[in-house]
């Protein structure tokens, strides 16, 4: 049967309608046959016994002849149906072939008035189911043709098994059983047909939501957002691709799990939508992910109109954390360039007044011979100078950074060579430090920079965690080099997050606020990024994100092992 190709809402869609319908229809007439046949000579040899012997001819063998006839050619169709080339010539072999049978049967059972004249009617049946009109036409003259043939035999006495009969009434046999053959070839044809349509109209819409299934399920992976159904229990019932990334979980960590499970940050909202499902804000929270790290969400709810009872939800979120930090960066950025404005006429006239009054009280102090609190005083003024005269140095390195002289940097080694150092600082020696180094880690930076950037940042961690632990990571993550530095003290809270990296802004006594702000000025000039995730009592993470070396000379990365990653 050749494809179909069937309308559609929206798009044409190719069916291709497989034979193997048509197949198993085939086994059935055929097994069909063969109980007919059995149950009708069944039923004659019954009617032979109970009958008198004298009201019956005496037909011998002829039923197990025939019955052997119709179980084997019913086993040499299977076989050559079983060859699908062979199969629709079978089909249309089929209703002769069963023609052929029930007229033996009719020839050897009385003739035009056999008990057995109905069955007729199950080639046309079957021809109409397989072949359709065309085929219940055919069927329906082969049966009145060998019906015939059967008549004429009993009318010329060609037969001594035919019993004799009136030539009128075998002929309005004949013609009755004939047309009544024709009505049910008609009817079934019809009914065929009308099958037929069916199913292809029913073989269309299934296609149709095959394809609309698959273009919802590939809407929902190609969503960007996270999407999550909940019902009414708070259960969740259903995540797409984009929600296990952000969340950073399995599928069995989040399905079945309550909603306030998978997202603890967002089990307020949760219960504040319950209460009023037609409040469609958007609200944003923290969430630590399934690796431990927290990131940034934008999250709203919405009822799920399509359940019965409208009691399920919709929760859509997407991850933030690099938009926040854009944000962050934009504003800090313009908060720098109006500082920035400043720096050059800051440092005239700052540092200029400064030399002229140190210089001054050195000479008032070496002339005047004052006495000795009058000579504190002046140490102290002196004092202060050079500290604010060193501030005013860092605010320039801050506000107009020298050039980078970027070259291939083994980390590792970088790494090493600051502790190592920093060994001998009183703080680190009250430490207990974790080295997470990957061999081959290599950036293209600018080491002195670098140097200065890690020395800071070590050393903000040591006095954050005295007597605590200090981790140190360097490693590729997603062809990234990367350099972690972690401790475990008491974190830093949520509204001075968003100021660490301002210039002079600090909560240490006596300092100036300028090394968080110029370290992460270096990374920047390196076209790096420098984050920073921090939770009130377990300690903070500042993360390197530098650039790697490309081209053909970049080395090759090591897989991580267990204990490295």
């Amino acid at each position: 049967m050749a494809p179909s190709t069937l309308p559609s809402s929206g798009y044409t869609a190719t069916l291709n309608i497989t034979p193997e319908p048509v197949f198993r229809t085939l086994l059935a007439v055929a097994a069909a046959r063969v109980v007919v046949v059995t149950l009708a000579l069944a039923v004659l040899i019954v009617l032979v016994r109970v009958r008198p012997p004298a009201e019956i001819r005496e037909i011998g063998t002829w039923q197990y002849i025939l019955i052997g006839v119709a179980y084997g050619t019913s086993l040499i169709y299977l076989a050559f149906l079983r060859q699908r080339r062979f199969m629709w010539i079978l089909t249309w072999a089929q209703s002769v072939l069963d023609a052929l049978i029930i007229s033996v049967l009719v020839f050897m059972t009385g003739g035009v008035e056999s008990v057995f004249t109905f069955a007729y009617t199950f080639p046309i049946l079957g021809a109409s189911t397989t072949l359709y009109r065309r085929g219940a036409l055919v069927a329906w003259l082969s049966t009145v043709v060998m019906f015939g043939l059967v008549l004429t035999a009993q009318l010329t006495r060609a037969a001594a098994v035919l019993p004799a009969i009136d030539a009128s009434r075998a002929l309005f046999s004949y013609f009755t059983h004939t047309l009544g053959m024709a009505m049910v070839g008609i009817l079934s044809s019809a009914l065929a047909d009308k099958l037929r349509a069916t199913g292809r109209l029913l073989a269309q819409t299934e296609y149709d939501f095959e394809q609309l299934q698959a273009l919802n399920a590939a809407i929902l992976r190609s969503l960007p957002a996270g999407l999550l159904t909940a019902d009414a229990a708070g259960f969740v019932r259903y995540a797409n691709e984009a929600a296990l990334t952000i969340l950073g979980c399995p599928p069995d960590q989040v399905v079945g799990h309550p909603i306030g499970a998978v997202l603890p940050a967002v089990e307020p909202h949760w219960e504040a939508h319950l209460s009023d499902p037609a409040d469609r804000g958007r609200f944003e929270a923290s969430h630590a992910r399934g690796d431990g790290s927290r990131i940034r969400i934008g999250f709203s709810f919405a009822p799920l109109t399509m359940s019965p009872d409208g009691s399920n939800s919709l929760f859509v979120f997407q991850d933030l954390t690099a938009i926040v930090r854009l944000k962050e960066a934009v504003e800090r950025a313009e908060r720098l360039a109006t500082v920035g404005k400043f720096a050059a006429g800051l440092a005239h006239e700052v540092r200029n007044p400064l030399a002229s009054m140190c210089a001054s009280i050195d000479v008032l102090k070496e002339s005047l011979q004052p006495p000795e609190p009058m000579q504190r005083l002046m140490s102290n003024v002196v004092r202060e100078a050079d500290r604010l005269n060193a501030l005013i140095t860092d605010f320039l390195a801050f506000a107009r950074p020298r050039p980078l002289r970027a070259e291939p940097t083994d980390l590792g080694a970088l790494l090493k060579s600051i502790m190592d150092v920093f060994a001998n600082d009183q703080l680190l020696k009250s430490l207990t430090v974790e080295w997470r180094v990957t061999p081959g880690v290599r950036a293209l930076v600018d080491s002195d920079l670098i140097r200065q950037v890690i020395w800071n940042l070590v050393r903000n961690a040591a006095e954050a965690s005295p007597n605590g632990r200090l981790t140190i990571v360097c490693r590729w993550e997603a062809n990234t080099p990367v350099v972690r530095i972690r401790d475990d003290g008491p974190g830093i809270p949520s509204e001075q997050l968003a100021k660490i990296f301002d210039p002079f802004y600090t909560t240490k006594e006596g300092g100036t606020g300028l090394g968080l702000a110029i370290a992460h000025s270096i990374i920047e000039a390196h076209g790096g990024a420098l984050n920073v995730d921090s939770e009130m009592g377990r300690g903070t993470e500042i993360s390197l994100h530098l650039p790697e070396i490309s081209g053909p000379h970049a080395p090759a990365r090591p897989v991580l092992t267990a204990a490295e990653d």
